[in-house]
C-alpha cells in the first residue's frame, strides 16, 4: 500500500523527472538533446535526474551537465526500482507541472512548452505525448505488438487509453490526491505498469488526461532490446505485472490458473517445438510466442499474488475487471523496461 506524497511548496513552473541506472552514455545523449529544448521566457524549470543505484559514471554525467534555462539536479536513490526512484524525485520536485521521460529519449525543441503549459494553466490533470521509435531501430519484422513494447506511440493516449512513462506529464496535485507510484511495479521490480496503475487511479477519480499533439520524443533504446532474449524477458515481466494488477487493483479472478498455465505451455510447444534452439542474441521474436509467454507468466504470478492480501480496496464499480482476464500482451501500455 502506498503512502501519501509530501511535496515542498511549489516555486517553479515545471520539473522534468528522469530515472536512470547504469546507462551514463545514453543519458549523456539525452541531456545533450535537452540543450536544444526551448524554455519559455519567464519560466523556472528544473531537470531532476534520479540515479537508481548506478555503478558507472552517471553521477559525473549529471553533475557536469549544463542545460540553458534549466537547473539540473542530481538525486541518488539506492533502492532498486524505477517507481522508488520516481517517488524520491516527487519528494523534492518543485514544479506545478511534472513531466516524466526516460534516459534514452530525445525531446523535440517545442516539447517543454506544449507538454507543460496545459498543466500549468490547470486545463487537465495529466498530459500524454507522442513517442516515435528511432528510424534506425525499426525493422521489417516488427508488428504493432513489437512497436508497442518499444513504446512507439505516434498518437498520444487520453483518459480512456492510458499513459506511457517515456512521455507524460502530471499535475503535482494528482499525487497529493491519489498517492505516489506503486513500488511493486515498474522497471527493476515487475518490469512494467507503474504508469498504467496511475492512469487507472486517475480515471477512476474522474481526472482528465489531455492528449498533446504537435510535439514528440524520439525513443532510441539500446539495440540489445531488439534481441530475442530481451523480448522473452519483457514477456515474462509483462505477465508478472498483469497478475499484480489483476489481483490487487482489478479484483479479477483467474479460473483454474494451473490448468491455464499448462494449456498455454502445451500450445506454445505444439506451435513450435524447436523454439528453444533459436539463438537468444539474434534480433526479433514472433509476437505469438511473446503473447503465449505473457499468459504463462501471468498464470504463475497470479498463483503467487492470490495468496497475498490485496493492496487496494475494491472500488464500488470495478470497471477494470477483465471479461477474459488472461492478458495477451496488448492490455498494458508499457513503460520502457530495463531488460
Amino acid at each position: 500500500m502506498r503512502s501519501a506524497c509530501r511535496h515542498k511548496l511549489t516555486d517553479m513552473e515545471c520539473s522534468i523527472i528522469i530515472s536512470t541506472r547504469d546507462r551514463a552514455a545514453m543519458l549523456a545523449r539525452t541531456l545533450r538533446a535537452f540543450t536544444r529544448v526551448i524554455v519559455p521566457d519567464g519560466w523556472s524549470v528544473e531537470l531532476v535526474v534520479v540515479d537508481n543505484g548506478s555503478s558507472d559514471d552517471t553521477g559525473a554525467t549529471v553533475r557536469t551537465a549544463v542545460i540553458p534555462g534549466m537547473y539540473v539536479r542530481y538525486l541518488y536513490e539506492p533502492s532498486a526500482g524505477k517507481s522508488r526512484a520516481l517517488n524520491a524525485a516527487l519528494g523534492v520536485a518543485r514544479g506545478t507541472a511534472l513531466l516524466f521521460t526516460d534516459d534514452d529519449v530525445e525531446p523535440a525543441d517545442n516539447w517543454l512548452e506544449l507538454m507543460a503549459a496545459p498543466l500549468i494553466r490547470g486545463e487537465c490533470s495529466a498530459v500524454a505525448g507522442c513517442i516515435r521509435l528511432a528510424d534506425e531501430l525499426r525493422r521489417p519484422w516488427m508488428n504493432s505488438l513489437h512497436l508497442l513494447w518499444l513504446a512507439d506511440v505516434p498518437t498520444p493516449a487520453d483518459d480512456k487509453h492510458g499513459l506511457v512513462g517515456a512521455n507524460m506529464g502530471i499535475h503535482r496535485s494528482v499525487f497529493l490526491k491519489i498517492g505516489v507510484f506503486d513500488e511493486n511495479l515498474g522497471p527493476g521490480i515487475s518490469g512494467f505498469g507503474e504508469e498504467t496503475l496511475l492512469w487507472r487511479q486517475m480515471r477512476d477519480a474522474g481526472m482528465k488526461i489531455l492528449p498533446v499533439t504537435g510535439t514528440h520524443v524520439i525513443h532510441r533504446p539500446d539495440p540489445v532490446r531488439l534481441r530475442r532474449a530481451s523480448w522473452l524477458a519483457a514477456a515474462r515481466n509483462f505477465g508478472e505485472t498483469s497478475a499484480y494488477l489483476m489481483h490487487h487493483w482489478d479484483y479479477a479472478e483467474l479460473p483454474f490458473p494451473h490448468a491455464a498455465r499448462w494449456w498455454n505451455l502445451l500450445k506454445l510447444h505444439l506451435r513450435n517445438p524447436l523454439r528453444f534452439l533459436a539463438r537468444a542474441d539474434r534480433e526479433g521474436c514472433p509476437s505469438w510466442e511473446m503473447s503465449y509467454l505473457v499468459k504463462i507468466s501471468c498464470c504463475g504470478a497470479y498463483l503467487r499474488q492470490s495468496l497475498k492480501p490485496r493492496n487496494y480496496p475494491r472500488r464500488p464499480t470495478p470497471e477494470n475487471t477483465l471479461a477474459n482476464p488472461i492478458p495477451d500482451g496488448q492490455s498494458i501500455m508499457p513503460s520502457t523496461p530495463h531488460v
